[in-house]
């Protein structure tokens, strides 16, 4: 920090992502719920099922990540 950084700088560095914060990451799950029940009663099972094998290889990669340690 110099002496030359205004206020309105440091305040504006020290500000976190939008998903960085517990509100994005809540507001995306939300969306996803959302999407999830508009394409099961769009749907039915069939676009549950889908929904469903979509994700298995997300939650794979989640796994080997959480098991690794990263």
């Amino acid at each position: 920090m110099s002496l030359s950084e205004t206020s309105s700088q440091i305040e504006t560095a020290a500000k976190p992502g939008f998903l960085s914060s517990d509100m994005g990451i809540l507001a995306v799950v939300a969306l996803f719920l959302v999407f999830v029940v508009i394409v099961t009663l769009t749907f039915g099972l069939p676009g549950l099922s889908m929904i469903a094998l979509t994700l298995v290889p997300i939650i794979f990669a989640t796994l080997i990540l959480i098991t690794v340690g990263k």
